[in-house]
């Protein structure tokens, strides 16, 4: 009797406590990958592109303390720093969700080594281009399938 309450007590409390470990060191893991694919940066990067023209309109170019030079950019620079942590976070959650703690293991190492980190380095210009050809794909097979069903359907398409 009293090894099946400890038998118990074992699946109430310890079984609970090691998944949770386990989800900890995964999105620990999640953080690190995270972090090596600098991801939050590009993030930054595309939230600053699309600030940049209100950051034009308060340029003050002549002003002498650098700071005082755009007070909206350097309201931004605070909350990115202020929000910087918490984006990684959310982003590793999602690494988290779809890969156990070994594949962001074996990933994080693959980006250790020196064809892991060409591959960080050339990603973004490599989904750049990569998006380029897609667009233009679509608008060749779009032209391709607007050409056709007017050709089985004698329906002209407005383009």
């Amino acid at each position: 009797m009293k090894k099946t309450i400890a038998f118990g007590v074992i699946l109430v409390v310890l079984v609970p406590w090691l998944v949770h470990g386990g989800e900890k060191e995964r999105l620990a893991m999640a953080v690190v990958l995270v972090e090596k694919s600098r991801l939050p940066e590009r993030f930054v990067d595309l939230a600053e592109a699309f600030m940049e023209t209100y950051f034009e309109r308060y340029d003050k170019p002549l002003a002498q303390n650098p700071a005082d030079a755009n007070p909206f950019r350097k309201i931004f620079i605070e909350e990115v720093s202020l929000g910087e942590e918490e984006l990684k976070l959310m982003l590793a959650e999602i690494y988290a969700a779809h890969f156990s703690e070994n594949e962001l293991k074996e990933i994080v190492n693959f980006f250790n080594t020196s064809s892991g980190k060409a591959w960080l380095e050339k990603q973004p210009i490599l989904e750049t281009e990569a998006e380029q050809i897609g667009l233009e794909w679509g608008q060749l097979l779009t032209q391709k399938v607007l050409k056709k069903f007017e050709g089985q359907t004698g329906e002209k398409i407005l383009r």
